[in-house]
């Protein structure tokens, strides 16, 4: 199953989960209704009571109370939802986790950031933010939020201890895969459903409470009965609807659980990462159960259960052992919990000295000036690629990309130059972001630059871009992007004025020059995509709409300058790489001819994206087929490509795996 049928499949459990909100809210209504015309209602006639009758004089009673209680659970549900606007951190906070700052100097910290930010720059997903809840001994974790731009990956305490780097990984990665694979937007409406029915049961306890606040004479005594008795009723239907909550839960997350172990050993490669903390789950005593009072909420979004004991129909994650026998199929929880207790005393000895060394050869890059990537020219394992190669290499990749992936994403994230690498991680990675603009132009052009970050910023500012413009270090063109993403966290907490500000002295930097190159405009577009989800969360990327007329324009345009993108200035090329991929979204008709690219070609792709990122996930997968024929039709990907085709993948929320070097080739 792929990214694109993994949207597909959870449009669909959101439309089941609706529909069993429906029915819920419709049963305990009704449930609801009856005991109220018990209580409260008109009796019905004696001996030979008229039914009809009966409903009609308890008219008022039954629909006041429908829409009471159906109004009760909808508020109930849409204040929870609206709580949790502002996305993954909220939940992360909600528990009590503490967010990871980018410029932690903690190891298990920094082991824990480096690992999430390995993992989003191979997947092409944005680096969330990271949170640990420090007060939770046991091995779990969740990712929370609308959407991969804001998105919180948080661990417990207990997680970072207990694990090793290859066990934390393959959690990290498993988190990730429910990222990627669009559970968090359905996790967050069922922690809704689930608090609009909880609301009953609360109201039922504070109506029971009735009893201790009566009147002392014989008639309040009576009417303190009447409201506890009504309350035990409730307190019995919310219980009700709690327990098909948990029900609706348990059908929703299990089998996601499965794909998600599946996705973490796909992409790291190393079944021992997410199956050894299976096992260490099992093995120490906390297990994965959480203290916080908020589990219940949180319950399907887990790794692992978050209760002590809690197995059958009323699960959330599937048995422990059965996931591991689906990773190991010859997995004895006896003999190998025994043998992993064991070998424990000695992976804590071993990774206090693996400690050490990663510290001190860390220490060692960077007084060398940081890991370099190979110049500015062809980097290594450039070739001629068979036609269609990268095609099938990047659309298999989509949601799991391989190890060689994963592992480029790590020296990208450490070949950054000491001072821009604490820039992305601290307080000035705005200055880190404009950098990438300043780096390599001509002087004139560089100095009217500078002016306009000394208007915008102040002379501070610019003071320090010209020390790193000074430096002798550049950036390699593989750099920039990852350079913003790798930023993207710390600003993603700035104040919104300032991000705007930001906005705008892009704009004006870019437009120094009177010209917009292609780095130029894909840094605009994923800052742009990314600062529309911080701004509002969920609002993009859940599109639903076909491929029509109303975007024909805005797709050609899309496959003619990634076409003019690789062909440069050779038409003839040009037009047989447009042609190799408009054919994917043509099967019957003759697909419009190439006709160049309009001068004005940023900004009427800039209006294009959006629209284009309204489709379903299905038309996605084509019009991303499309685009990765054009650019396979040469048999190589150059810098460029590269380029565009980060930022298309963010526009459209898509996550495309990091291009390797192998695949690229120099401009």
């Amino acid at each position: 199953m792929n990214f694109f049928e993994h949207q597909d499949r959870a449009r669909r459990a959101t439309h089941w989960l609706i529909l069993f909100f429906i029915l819920g809210v419709a049963a305990i209504a009704a449930a609801v209704s009856l005991v109220t015309l018990i209580f409260l209602g008109e009796p019905p006639a004696q001996p030979e009571p008229d039914w009809g009758e009966w409903l009609r004089a308890n008219g008022a009673l039954l629909g006041g109370t429908v829409l009471a209680v159906v109004g009760a659970i909808g508020l109930a549900s849409g204040y929870r939802v609206a709580s949790l606007a502002e996305g993954g951190s909220k939940v992360a906070e909600m528990l009590g986790g503490t967010r990871v700052t980018p410029d932690s100097r903690d190891p298990l910290r920094r082991r824990l950031l480096n690992t999430v930010e390995e993992v989003a720059l191979a997947s092409g997903t944005p680096v969330p933010d990271v949170y640990i809840l420090e007060q939770e001994p046991g091995i779990n974790a969740f990712a929370a939020g609308y959407g991969p731009g804001d998105a919180a990956v948080a661990v417990t305490r207990g997680t970072l201890e207990k694990l090793d780097r290859d066990e934390l990984q393959g959690v990290v990665a498993h988190e990730f895969a429910h990222i990627a694979n669009g559970d968090m937007r359905l996790n967050i409406r069922l922690m809704g459903v689930l608090f609009g029915l909880l609301v009953l049961t609360v109201a039922g306890r504070f109506m029971v409470r009735a009893l201790y606040f009566g009147g002392r004479n014989r008639e309040g005594a009576q009417a303190a009965m009447a409201v506890a008795a009504l309350g035990l009723a409730l307190l019995v239907i919310g219980g009700l609807g709690v327990f098909f909550g948990r029900l609706i839960k348990a059908a929703v997350s299990r089998r996601r659980e499965y794909l998600a172990d599946a996705s973490a050993v796909q992409f790291t490669r190393n079944p021992d990462g997410i199956g050894g903390a299976l096992k260490k789950i099992a093995l120490h005593s906390h297990g994965s159960a959480l203290e916080s009072p908020e589990t219940e909420e949180v319950s399907h979004m887990l790794i692992a259960s978050g209760f002590t004991s809690m197995s059958g129909l009323l699960s959330t994650h599937p048995p422990l052992v059965d996931r591991i026998r689906a990773i190991e199929p010859g997995f004895d929880p006896e003999r190998d919990l025994q043998a992993l207790a064991d070998a424990e005393a000695r992976r804590q000895r071993r990774e206090a000295r693996r400690a050490a060394a990663e510290e001190k050869k860390a220490e060692e890059e960077r007084d060398a000036g940081g890991v370099r990537l190979p110049g500015t020219g062809p980097l290594p394992g450039t070739g001629a690629l068979p036609e269609g190669a990268i095609l099938g290499a990047i659309l298999a990749d989509v949601d799991h990309p391989d190890t060689a992936r994963r592992d480029a994403a790590a020296a990208l994230a450490r070949s950054l130059p000491p001072a821009l690498d604490d820039a992305v991680h601290g307080d000035h990675a705005h200055l880190a972001v404009l950098f990438t603009l300043l780096c390599g132009e001509e002087d004139e052009v560089r100095e009217a630059q500078l002016r306009i970050v000394a208007d915008a910023w102040g002379d501070d500012a610019r003071a320090v871009l010209e020390e790193w413009l000074a430096a002798e270090w550049t950036l390699a063109p593989a750099q920039r992007l990852p350079l913003l993403e790798l930023a993207l966290p710390a600003l993603r907490h700035q104040p919104r004025e300032r991000l705007h500000a930001l906005r705008e002295t892009l704009q004006r930097l870019i437009a120094a020059d009177g010209r917009i190159s292609v780095f130029e405009f894909a840094l605009t577009q994923l800052f742009d995509a990314h600062l529309r989800d911080v701004l509002h969360p969920g609002g993009a990327g859940n599109g639903r709409a076909k491929l029509n007329a109303e975007k024909v324009a805005g797709i050609q345009l899309l496959l003619a300058v990634t076409a003019h993108a690789g062909a440069g200035d050779d038409q003839e090329a040009a037009a047989a790489a447009y042609a190799a991929g408009i054919a994917h979204l043509y099967r019957r008709n003759t697909p419009p001819a190439y006709r160049g690219i309009p001068v004005d070609w940023p900004a009427a792709l800039t209006a294009a994206l959006p629209r284009l990122d309204r489709l379903a996930p299905e038309p996605k997968r084509l019009l991303l087929q499309a685009v990765l024929a054009t650019i396979s039709h040469s048999g190589r990907v150059n810098t460029a490509e590269a380029e565009l085709l980060r930022a298309f993948a963010a526009s459209l929320h898509v996550p495309v795996p990091l291009i390797l070097p192998a695949d690229l080739t120099a401009d």
